[in-house]
């Protein structure tokens, strides 16, 4: 019997040691297997209270014995001791709390770093194009990649074609440190492949140190004065509606971000904000030296939530001033000389009405509308410019497909050579967005009037087909084609002027298609074509383009 109760006592003090062991060693452990060592601990718990039922059965057999035997009164009383000492210890391994994986994990990761979400983004895209396309200067990684009006495509023709693959790789951190306070930082890398001439550093690179920077990089002061006011200040994308006038030019390799400061007003029933970005930072290096010659964005806005059944509606107002009387758009797109030229300050005010029919929400609908004024170098800048989008989905057929309408039309200039300068500001757009002018980003909103019909149909839940058709007019032929990047297609206006025996600039189809390979890797592709009208035929060449693009959009 004595045995017995020595092989509990040695099992419950071991039990007791693998415990603490148990425990001390789960503080170290990998979340993985947190889950399984609070299963465990539970049961050494369950263990320990049925071994204090073992020591109480002990104590009654020894109990009886001592009453029925010649053993003193001393030898009971010791053991009697040992017995309730060890009942004593066992009861407080019994009753400990378990260990649980939260614990453990407060101990693994600070509270800061559950704060921080990390992410990233590859994307690669491949592209073929033939006739009068724009080669993807704008990326700053190919040979002349300042872009500029010089990226026209006068002088191309039927047997001018080319290949790339672009390159976009993107690494972020979001901090949302406290209510208060929340931190963005995005590092990016925009490289087309081979244009660093080399396999081995950049030892012919076009624009090197432009290839990896800063992207994005603010922070937010929210809830200033416990009011819906947000203070953004770095780096930052801005992105108003669809794009039209102020985006961030996402199809290119390097995107277009502000450095700027932007304050935010958001409630359940409006929305309003003000921005102050700094565009170029040139410092004093006009030709007269009497002035500076940076160029600031000013904007605000004002968006009304539910004053409109199913609809939002925006105001905007935006500034562009360019101090530089040199080379501002003026002189590059032909209706002034550096010699004689002034800055260039463009006032825009609009408004976008997007939403559903209410009570029938197959119809979508969107109308936008801007008018402009100010000083274009030394002419009076007087401009407009529509957008009018439609469409009808029918969800309850297969496929569920839409069928859509749009108008686009932008003012031009009738005679470049007078004092008035016509011809609409596309201010800071993404052309490319939802092909606003056609995917093959042969057109600005300048100078034009574009026609689409589209269909877009959704086979699978992972699979969108959708087919566009443009027709193109330029609203005043002596003006001039203007491409997506805003410059003359010709790249200088002719001295003589445009042939204007017809508006008719050309037609576009194109056919887009997007594949959700998996839930972090998406596939698009698409291909287009470009008819060229009359007016390309008399001013520029009858030649037709053909461009096809796979990409491949990778995130975790």
């Amino acid at each position: 019997m004595k045995n017995k109760l020595w092989k509990t006592c040695i099992g419950g003090f071991v039990a007791a040691v693998f415990c603490a062991t148990a425990g001390s060693q789960s503080y170290g452990a990998s979340a993985k297997s947190l889950e399984e060592m609070e299963k465990e601990l539970n049961a050494l718990r369950s263990s320990v209270s049925a071994l204090t039922e073992q020591i109480e059965t002990v104590k009654q057999e020894k109990t009886v014995a001592a009453s029925s035997s010649s053993n003193t009164n001393e030898e009971v009383e010791a053991l009697r001791n040992e017995v309730s000492s060890l009942k004593e210890e066992m009861k407080t391994a019994a009753n400990a709390e378990p260990i649980k994986a939260e614990d453990i994990a407060g101990n693994v990761y600070s509270e800061f770093a559950k704060k921080v979400k990390l992410g990233g983004q590859i994307r690669t895209r491949a592209e073929y194009a033939n006739g009068f396309y724009q080669v993807p200067t704008s990326n700053a990684t190919l040979p002349g990649g300042a872009g500029g009006a010089t990226a026209g495509v006068a002088g191309r023709g039927k047997s001018s074609d080319d290949d790339y693959v672009l390159n976009q790789t993107r690494l972020w951190a979001d901090a949302d440190v406290n209510e208060h306070l929340r931190m963005f930082i995005q590092i990016q890398d925009a490289r087309t492949f081979g244009a660093e001439g080399t396999t081995v550093g950049f030892a012919n690179g076009y624009d090197e140190n432009s290839i990896t920077d800063l992207h994005q990089g603010y922070f937010d002061l929210r809830k200033l004065f416990d009011l819906p006011l947000t203070v953004r200040v770095g780096r930052q994308e801005i992105i108003w509606g669809d794009h039209r006038v102020l985006g961030n030019f996402v199809w290119s390799n390097v995107g277009r971000t502000f450095d700027a400061g932007r304050f935010m007003w958001d409630t359940d029933a409006i929305h309003i904000e003000a921005i102050a970005a700094r565009v170029d930072e040139d410092g004093f290096t006009t030709a007269d030296g009497s002035d500076n010659s940076d160029e600031n964005m000013y904007a605000a806005q004002l968006a009304f939530k539910k004053l409109i059944p199913s609809a939002l509606l925006e105001l905007m107002y935006i500034s562009r001033n360019d101090e530089d009387n040199v080379g501002n758009l003026s002189v590059l797109q032909g209706f002034d000389t550096a010699a004689d030229s002034e800055s260039l300050e463009v006032h825009d005010f609009g408004f976008r009405l997007d939403g559903k029919v209410p009570n029938l929400d197959a119809i979508d609908y969107t109308l936008e509308a801007h008018g402009q004024f100010g000083d274009y170098g030394d002419q009076t800048h007087k401009a407009y410019a529509v957008a009018a989008r439609g469409g009808y989905t029918f969800k309850d057929m297969a496929w569920k497909p839409r069928f859509g309408f749009e108008y686009d039309h932008a003012s031009g200039d009738d005679d470049p050579t007078d004092n008035d300068h016509d011809t609409f500001d596309n201010l800071y757009p993404t052309n490319h967005n939802q092909g606003n002018y056609g995917f093959v980003d042969l057109l600005s909103w300048q100078n034009m009037h574009d026609f689409r019909a589209n269909i877009k149909v959704v086979p699978t839940s992972k699979l969108t087909v959708q087919v566009d058709y443009h027709y193109f007019l330029l609203a005043e032929e002596e003006d001039g084609w203007y491409l997506a990047n805003g410059f003359l297609a010709s790249g200088t206006r002719p001295v003589g002027g445009y042939d204007d025996d017809s508006n008719e600039l050309g037609q576009e189809v194109d056919l887009t298609v997007s594949y959700q390979l998996y839930k972090n890797v998406g596939i698009l592709g698409g291909y287009s074509w470009f008819g060229a009208g009359n007016w390309m035929d008399d001013n520029i060449g009858d030649t037709d383009t053909n461009w096809v693009y796979l990409q491949t959009t990778v995130t975790f």
